[in-house]
């Protein structure tokens, strides 16, 4: 998973809760996933009803970064009968 503003990555949710990750915030209106430790303490605050916000400094301010677009890859396969050079003849 990723950092929604600064696209810090961690790999596993049980990491995420041991180092702070916060699990979503707002922006105004807006719920966003995960902020990490760095991009929470720095920007974002407990909102008047207990939700985490960015701070009113930061608000509509953020360009949220979008993950990369994952690629599929084809891999192609070819099977070709082989005979021993006496056979082809």
């Amino acid at each position: 998973m990723f950092c929604s503003i600064c696209r810090t990555e961690i790999d596993t949710i049980e990491k995420a809760i041991d180092e702070g990750w916060v699990p979503s915030f707002y922006d105004g209106d807006t719920e966003h996933e995960f902020a990490c430790p760095a991009c929470s303490e720095s920007l974002l605050q407990f909102g008047d009803d207990a939700e985490m916000e960015l701070k009113p400094e930061y608000r509509s301010k953020i360009v949220y970064r979008q993950p990369e677009p994952k690629k599929n890859l084809v891999i192609g396969v070819a099977i070709v009968e082989s005979r021993p050079a006496a056979e082809n003849n």
